[in-house]
């Protein structure tokens, strides 16, 4: 006959969603970096084309002269945050790829 054994499990602690903690002080919630995003746009062939030139000669891709231009452009931008309705409709487009 096999051995009755009896576990005692401890609570496991509850874990609290960082904005659901920030909404409830009312502090603005800062984004935090996330895995990167593949963003798709049109763009004027004269700027595309002297982004190419511009990247040839410093070595540098175009993802790199265009998260550069972005930093720039933005720091000295004072940005409000969407509202949070606006934050949490559904996303469209393309479905996300499976991960296997």
């Amino acid at each position: 006959m096999a051995k009755e054994r009896k576990f005692d499990f401890a609570p496991l602690p509850l874990i609290v969603d960082a904005e659901e903690e920030a909404s409830e002080t009312n502090e603005p919630v800062v984004p935090v970096d996330g895995p990167p995003t593949k963003v798709t746009f049109e763009c004027e062939y004269a700027l595309m084309e002297q982004m190419k030139d511009y990247g040839y000669w410093e070595g540098l891709t175009q993802k790199d002269i265009i998260l550069e231009s972005l930093k720039l452009y933005f720091q000295d931008k004072e940005i409000r945050p969407r509202p949070e309705k606006i934050r949490q409709r559904p996303k469209v487009g393309r479905k996300p790829k499976s991960t296997l």
